[in-house]
Parts: structure tokens; sequence; C-alpha cells
């Protein structure tokens, strides 16, 4: 798929508009440049890159990539290759690393002297170049003197030695240079190193969402990745270079990556202590990702005793603390929302994905289908600021709503509703998938259920089943916690409130009972209160079946806990 093609369809464009182009920005040193105009058609959206001059088509009834033209009287400009050969001193560095001369030179490792931050002077170091479609992008840069690190202005944005992939193979992602060129040494070249290390910031052996931006490779990686028989995890095994494996698993998808298991620090100590040997059979040893399956206890018992000791924890917070106490939001897990029309149950899924933005850099991905993205990112709005957009009291500056806009923009992407074929589950697990690796996004909203389309020619009770257990493949696979809107059945009763409804209530199927690891309604009483209950919670260190009460603000869209509370 092309990078271009999927940014586009991954948007609604109405008009005009202008994003970062995907061909060109990774190269550059400003990568955020909105250079990338795109205008809707009748038919589909045209697009010019002003910085690189990239032109095409991208239809509206299918992903299809149709260039139309590239001009040639504008070309990315390229930095140019260091052609310094290594001296024997950075030579000998790489000796007792174990790596040889034929390797160095093979991979066009060069000598370089650099200012280092941490080590406050310029020293030897040796020169990593990256290399895109065979163009030299960028290089990274290990003083010999002491373990730091520095790169080219802009950074590098792709894999190192994605040059050199055969997509026929699996290929071998590892945390850093070193640990490159030692599979590399050892025979195997279908290998990759990311290229900024370990992630900074880990909590509770996960990454913080504020450290999502530093995965664009990812995404710049993502054709390649798909292609692959499958791909080969085997970061160094100390807190964050296990952190950074489960978010390369969660942003590949779980079901298309193997975890290394060894016991030492990298694979380059493994070598140095036995050899090549060691490496090779660490990598053909790798073992699926237990996203399901059949294993024994003993598989378990590390993260049993991790139990014991630490307890589970809970969810992530809600944003409120009476919610809380009956319901939390854990990450791959599928949550079905239920509530008769106008009870605010959008409403409340909104202020939730807000409420986890706010808190935890969360980032998501919304499939809409009963609101155009301008409306819905107006109201995403107006919860964030707890002002209103439109006209009225209480309405936000021109300064607001652009904070406001920003702030959307970096948390939210929307699965567009608006083709001309209907929407299948299909197309909207296919484009969550995408959203994962773009931006990492950690939840998903499909709302409501009655607008998928059922080509599969199922009766409804079986294709509510088998749909709903594709969406929870997909939440346990890549780390997604998925909220899933469903209407219950139409209950006519005239002069008294409708009852509450809980799952079983949902049109369709049991299914939206039996699959769901939590179930909520989200009810509005004769007193215009608003009851949140929950129904079913799978695991106990989740919730638990209760109800609490949120006070609505009509001006603003917002919810907020009884002050007697």
């Amino acid at each position: 798929m092309n990078a271009i093609a999927d940014a586009i369809l991954s948007m609604r464009v109405d008009n005009a508009q202008r994003i970062a182009c995907p061909e060109c920005s990774p190269e550059r040193r400003k990568s955020n440049m909105k250079d990338l105009a795109v205008h809707r058609k009748d038919d589909g959206w045209t697009y010019f890159c002003h910085h690189c001059g990239t032109g095409g088509f991208v239809p509206a009834r299918q992903k299809i990539f149709q260039p139309i033209y590239r001009s040639e009287n504008k070309v990315i400009p390229l930095k140019q290759m260091p052609t310094t050969q290594l001296q024997p001193q950075h030579y000998d560095f790489l000796k007792k690393r174990g790596i040889s001369e034929e390797t160095a030179n093979e991979l066009k490792l060069f000598s370089a002297q650099k200012y280092f931050q941490r080590l406050n002077k310029q020293t030897d170091a040796i020169g990593f170049p990256y290399f895109k479609n065979g163009q030299f992008i960028s290089a990274k840069y290990r003083s010999i003197e002491a373990k730091d690190f520095t790169q080219d202005s802009g950074g590098a944005h792709d894999f190192f030695g994605i040059d050199h992939i055969d997509q026929s193979q699996p290929v071998v992602i590892v945390e850093g240079e070193m640990d490159a060129l030692t599979v590399w040494e050892c025979g195997i070249k279908n290998v990759l190193s990311v290229p900024s290390g370990a992630p900074m910031k880990v909590t509770d052996g996960k990454i913080d969402a504020s450290e999502d931006k530093k995965f664009s490779f990812v995404w710049s990686a993502f054709d390649m990745l798909k292609a692959v028989p499958y791909v080969i995890i085997a970061t160094d095994t100390d807190t964050a270079g296990q952190a950074l494996a489960e978010e390369l698993a969660r942003r590949i998808g779980k079901d298309k990556c193997r975890v290394a298991k060894f016991g030492y620090k990298d694979l380059n100590e493994a070598f140095l202590a036995e050899g090549a040997d060691i490496v090779k059979d660490i990598i053909d040893k790798a073992e699926p990702y237990p996203v399901a399956g059949l294993s024994s206890a003993s598989k378990f018992a590390e993260r049993l005793n991790d139990l014991f000791v630490k307890g589970t924890g809970k969810g992530t917070s809600t944003g409120y603390s009476n919610v809380d106490q009956i319901y939390t939001v854990a990450e791959g897990q599928l949550t079905v929302v239920t509530g008769y029309p106008s009870s605010g149950k959008s409403n409340f899924v909104d202020q939730l994905m807000v409420n986890l933005g706010r808190s935890h850099d969360w980032k998501f991905a919304l499939c809409s289908f009963e609101n155009q993205p301008e409306i819905h990112i107006s109201r995403l709005m107006e919860i964030y600021k707890e002002k209103r957009f439109f006209d009225g009291s209480q309405r936000m500056t021109e300064q607001e709503k652009n904070e406001a806009f920003k702030w959307v923009e970096d948390h939210f992407m929307f699965l567009d509703s608006e083709s001309v074929e209907p929407a299948t589950i299909d197309s909207i697990l296919e484009r969550a998938k995408v959203a994962v690796a773009r931006t990492g996004i950690r939840g998903l909203v499909i709302d409501p259920y009655n607008y998928i389309d059922n080509k599969s020619g199922m009766a409804e009770t079986e294709f509510i089943s088998n749909m709903l257990t594709r969406v929870q493949a997909f939440a346990k696979a890549y780390g997604v916690h998925v909220w899933f809107v469903a209407h219950p059945a139409k209950i006519t009763r005239s002069g008294m409130d409708l009852p509450r409804p809980d799952g079983m209530a949902i049109s369709g199927s049991m299914a939206w009972w039996a699959k769901a690891d939590c179930g909520m309604t989200v009810h509005r009483t004769k007193n215009h209160g608003v009851e949140v209950a929950v129904w079913k919670c799978r695991y106990r260190w989740v919730g638990t079946q209760g109800e609490t009460t949120l006070v609505y603000n009509k001006i603003t869209g917002t919810y907020s806990e009884p002050e007697a509370f």
C-alpha cells in the first residue's frame, strides 16, 4: 500500500487540505511541514507535494494508488554520503566486539569526528549510514571513547539496514546497530535495527505513550513488514529493551511476531561469550508471541510470581473516581456500550477518550457512522476545553479553538465512513491496524454496530458472533482497547420511563453479552441524571458489576462527578 494513498484514505478531506508528505517529510529536518496539497474530487482525491513534486490521484472507492506524475525539476534534497574510510583504531574497536572488516565494509561504516552532548566534547566516532531506496539519508554515530550516540541533523526515521531486506524471508529486529552487525556477522543479513534504541520512558514494563512519535520508522516500513513471512524481535533483555519489544510487536501485530529469548544482555554479548552458533540458535528458537494458544503453567511462572508480589493493579483510570470503582480501561479488551438513542452513550465514550488522552496521552481511531468528522471533532474540542464550539454562552475563543484542534489532531484519527461502499468489519480493522502502525493508537471506537455491512451471507446471530471474535482478536494482538457501541432492541412503552437495558437487550445476538470483556449501559433517567451501569466485567482487577451516576453539562457537553461523591 502506498504511503501517500494510505495517509489520504485515513482522513476525510472535504475541499482542500495540506498534510505532511509521507514521501519526503522523513528526510527533512522539519518533518512536520505540510507541503502535500490534497483536493477532494467527486471520485477521489488529487494531491501534489510542493516540496518534492510528487503528484497523483487516489480513487474514493478502493485503496488503489495511481501515480500521475512526478515533477522532474524538483527532487528531494539528499545528504552527501561521507567517504572517510574506517580508520585502524575504529576497525580495532569493532574487532573487540567480534565484528570483522568485511562486515563493516559491506555496511559502509565510516570514520568521523563528532560532538557528543553527554561527553561534552568532540571525539573519534564510527558512523552508521542509513539508506533508503539506495540513497543515503542520514547517519548515526557512536563514540569509541565512551558509550554515547548522536545523529545527523534531522535524525534517522527508518530502520538501519532496511535496503538489504529480502521480503521473502523472515526479518530480525534488534535494538542497536552493533547488534545488527552481530547478526550480519553470523550470516543472517535480513536484520534491522531501530534508529533510536530503547525508549527513555518506561512505566510498568511498557513505553510511555509520550514516546509514540518516536516509532515513525515502523510506519515507514509498514509495507515491508506486512510482506515478510514473520518478524523476530531480539531486543535487549533489560526493562527498556523488553518494553521496546512489546511496543514493536503491538504495532506490527503480535500474530506476525516471534520473540527471541536468551540469557545475555544483548546478542553481541551472547556472540562474544559463545560464538555465532548461539546467536543463530537464539534466532531459530524464537517463539511466537502468546496471543492465543495452548501452554503449560510453567511458561507463566515468572509472570505469576510478579502477580503475587505486585498484584494486578487496575486498568487505566477513566478520569472519574466513582466510575473507576466499577470500570477501568485495560489494553487488549473489548467493551460493549449500549443505551437508548440520545441517552449519552456516544458522548460518554468521547469523554473517556479525552480523559485518557489528557491524562495518559493515549491516541485513538474513531469509526463513527452517525457523525460527520468535522462535527465529531468539534464535540471533542468542546470536551477538551469544556467550552462551546458554536455560538452561545461559554464559547471558546479563537485561540482556544486552535489549541483544541491541535490537541485533537495529535490524539485522534478518523476512519472514513463516507465511502461509496458500505463499511465492513474487515475494512474497519485493516484501517485500525494501519493506525496502530502509524500513530500507535491505544483505543478504537466503532459506533454503532448497525451500520456495518454483512456481506458474508451469514444469519445475523452468526455474523455478530464471528465479528466480535475478530474484534477481540485484533484487540489482543495489537494491545488496543475497543469500545463497540450497539443499540438495544426496540422497546415501546408510553407514559413511563424505559427500563435500563443491558447486554441481553442488544439487538441481534446473545454474543454481545458473551463476547464482551466489559459491558456497560449509559442511561438517562426521568430526573435527567445519567447512570453508568456495568453489567459484565470478565476480570475482577478491571472492575465489577455495579452502577454510578454522573452529571451532564448541557452547555459544554461534558460529564462530571456528583459533588457529594
